[in-house]
């Protein structure tokens, strides 16, 4: 594996972004990006890349040596050039010269010898400079953070792990590196069994061996009834979609009928009281207000959750716009583009752009979709 993918897999399995850590180092989040893409036309000169490549390992708890190893292969150093000066007429065929020819020859000589040795005392210069820089660079980002391992199976295997709320595989997990913290709260779910959540200690390496119960009966019970809930719901707001739907083709109806004959909406201004059709708009509109208040948006999307199911929604650009085990019955709109995941989609409900309503999967499935 070359220095970049090493630098990107390392700062992945520590659910760390590019922003975290480029504010932890104080080096350009651009920078750490063309290390880790091993873009090494759009980074500095080679002395300060190669110190950043050093800072950023050492942030990642990685050793910087194999892969300063490798960058130095990439791009090598490049060698010294050796100007050997002739001495004047030596190797020179033994001609005469003119007197004139004699001092013109030695004032472009002396040139030379000027230019050379103010080249390398600026090369010097310049590159002492550089590693004064990253030295200090150096000495200023060297992290602090311990780290420490976590090693976790279940029963059964291939169980979702979680660490405050950060995906870390499936089980088994072995030896994943870890920033030391004192609490952290550690979940693990599978379909079908009960999620196990519980605050874990991470000053020390753990090993840890999870059982993960199955649903009882009662658990299923309660799902099955949330389901049925849930599919009358959406039951009965369909009929009040259809029943605003046909008080709105009556109302167009009588307003053809009313514009035709003028003696007809004469004679019912004139007996207000006696006709049924003076109470329907209130109920048209009562109709209309209920509809309204259980339909989805024209745009964005609506989750229902029709039994207890702990959710996560975030956003297109990783942002978590909610996290939690929302009440059975209850729903809430987000804007569309949204990345949804639940520990049991058969409770969960999503309607897109005011659309028919759709179930992310069956009852104790974990689930992850993109509306």
């Amino acid at each position: 594996m070359s220095f970049g993918n090493e630098l990107k897999a390392a700062r992945e399995a520590r659910a760390l972004e590019v922003q975290d850590v480029a504010a932890r180092i104080k080096i350009r989040a651009d920078y750490l990006r063309a290390l880790e893409a091993e873009s090494l036309s759009t980074l500095p000169e080679r002395t300060f890349t190669r110190a950043y490549l050093q800072n950023y390992a050492r942030a990642l708890g990685l050793d910087p040596a194999p892969l300063l190893r490798d960058f130095d292969r990439l791009l090598p150093q490049p060698a010294e050039q050796v100007n050997n000066l002739k001495k004047p007429g030596k190797d020179l065929p033994r001609t005469r010269r003119s007197p004139g020819t004699g001092l013109l020859g030695g004032a472009l000589a002396a040139l030379v010898v000027l230019a050379v040795a103010g080249y390398f005392g600026y090369s010097a210069y310049q590159s002492r400079s550089t590693l004064a820089a990253s030295a200090q660079d150096s000495q200023v980002t060297l992290p602090s953070t311990r780290q420490v391992r976590l090693s976790l199976s279940s029963v059964p295997t291939g169980a979702q792990v979680y660490l405050d709320n950060r995906y870390l595989g499936q089980t088994p997990v072995a030896d994943f590196p870890l920033d030391a913290r004192s609490q952290a709260t550690l979940r693990v779910e599978y379909g079908g069994r009960q999620t196990y959540q519980s605050a874990l200690d991470l000053e020390s390496d753990r090993h840890l061996n999870i059982s993960l119960l199955p649903l009882t009966a009662a658990q299923l019970a309660a799902q099955a009834a949330a389901v049925k809930q849930a599919q009358l719901r959406q039951a009965q707001v369909k009929q009040a979609q259809v029943k605003q739907a046909q008080a709105a083709e009556g109302a167009a109806a009588s307003s053809a009928q009313t514009s035709v004959t003028p003696g007809a909406a004469t004679s019912a201004a004139s007996t207000p009281a006696t006709q049924p059709a003076a109470t329907q708009p209130a109920a048209t509109s009562a109709t209309s207000a209920a509809a309204a208040a259980t339909s989805a948006p024209a745009s964005g999307v609506r989750l229902n959750w029709s039994g207890a199911s702990w959710t996560r929604v975030t956003s297109a650009g990783g942002r978590v716009l909610y996290q939690g085990i929302p009440s059975a019955g209850s729903s809430r709109d987000f804007p569309s583009g949204v990345t949804v995941r639940t520990g049991s989609a058969g409770l969960v409900t999503a309607t897109v752009g005011g659309g028919q309503p759709q179930r992310l999967g069956a009852v104790g499935t974990v689930v992850t979709r993109t509306f």
